[in-house]
């Protein structure tokens, strides 16, 4: 079930998201209609997100085994973000909505 979020209450979701999910293993997708749909990272572990609200900007934190290790991505001019949930509740997607597409990160039911 989607939850979409205005800007203001972003950085609160997107803490308790990073609280709920840091571990868990990940896809990221982002979709453009130009492109479709492009595979970003694959089988990373979910560190955190952030948002910056002078850039409208969300930055998803991922890394292997070792956090410190990690790369970030940037996600600018977000205009929506929702959390999806799976049948048992738990966290199964975030979407960050921009201009003309969307970066889907796609966390793994099965692992921690």
């Amino acid at each position: 079930m989607p939850m979409p979020m205005e800007g203001g209450g972003w950085p609160r979701v997107l803490k308790e998201f990073s609280r709920r999910n840091a571990g868990r293993r990940t896809r990221l997708e982002s979709d453009d209609p130009e492109l479709g749909a492009q595979w970003g990272a694959l089988d990373l572990h979910f560190r955190g997100a952030a948002y910056e609200p002078r850039y409208q900007r969300v930055e998803l934190m991922l890394s292997d085994a070792c956090p410190a290790d990690h790369l970030t991505h940037s996600v600018d001019l977000v205009t929506q973000v929702d959390v999806q949930r799976d049948t048992r509740g738990r966290d199964a997607t975030l979407r960050l909505a921009y201009p003309g597409g969307q970066t889907l990160l796609l966390l793994d039911p099965d692992a921690a």
